[in-house]
């Protein structure tokens, strides 16, 4: 009866283990955004994290010349400014959001 309790034990162990371990692997989202500007002479791309995509928060993840993600408030007006820039640089076709 004791090894019984201990395998159930162990499986539920287990279970929880690969559970939390599983949800890593989805995405790799920002957990909270920066309201510091950042320079835009070190950022080469960006990309848009949404909630509907499994993130917690919306946020503007901008890449760094050295590969670094940082995170930014994707309304803020410098957000808004550094994304505009790089979209002109890159040729990025942006949607029209009704202006």
């Amino acid at each position: 009866m004791q090894q019984l309790h201990l395998l159930c034990l162990s499986l539920l162990v287990l279970r929880c283990i690969s559970h939390v371990d599983a949800g890593n692997n989805v995405l790799d989202c920002c957990l909270r955004t920066s309201e510091k500007p950042i320079p835009g002479r070190i950022v080469q791309d960006y990309w848009m994290q949404l909630v509907q995509d499994g993130c917690d928060i919306p946020a503007t993840v901008f890449i760094t010349a050295r590969g670094k993600r940082l995170c930014a408030p994707p309304q803020a007006p410098w957000v808004l400014r550094l994304r505009e820039k790089l979209d002109a640089s890159s040729g990025r076709k942006v949607p029209d959001q009704g202006n």
